[in-house]
């Protein structure tokens, strides 16, 4: 009983201690990250692939047509099956590389490179369904990646 006290009162005063010292998440709404990230338009997807890709990353941070700054990205994805007995097992294997434009004067503000793999069942009558939704499990997982490595790379006040 004096233990879960104890932790209690540990845990309210390391969630205070967090607010106290301005602890905020990195690209929250009010955040110089947050604006420079929602400052952010994606060249039009085309291809279904580019369009998860687009729709993920726009679910996160909002649309923008009037940015200021493009995203232009190529998406790879390309399947591997795993050798292994009595098993039908496939990954995905996706990567996205990435540049962020300033519109202004066409500088490169970012760029970079992001790598991701799912894997999915090969066998049946579902494997076709099991495909896509790798493939859009894989390019959420993309698109996640990208925004953490833009959040990471900005320069503060651009």
């Amino acid at each position: 009983m004096r233990s879960q006290v104890i932790c209690s009162f540990i845990a309210v005063f390391m969630i205070l201690g967090l607010g106290a010292c301005g602890f905020e998440p990195i690209y929250a709404s009010g955040s110089q990250v947050g604006k420079d990230l929602q400052n952010i338009k994606l060249v039009a997807p085309t291809s279904r692939e580019a369009y998860i890709f687009a729709r993920s990353f726009e679910e996160r941070l909002g649309r923008n047509s009037g940015a200021s700054t493009t995203l232009r990205y190529n998406i790879s994805i390309y399947d591997q099956g795993l050798d292994l007995r009595d098993v039908s097992i496939a990954q995905k294997i996706g990567s996205v590389s990435y540049q962020l434009i300033d519109e202004a004067d066409g500088d490169v503000i970012a760029s970079g490179k992001v790598e991701a793999f799912t894997s999915y069942s090969s066998e049946g009558n579902l494997s076709v369904a099991s495909q896509y939704d790798a493939s859009e499990r894989l390019l959420i997982i993309l698109a996640d990646r990208v925004i953490s490595k833009l959040a990471a790379q900005l320069p503060v006040g651009h």
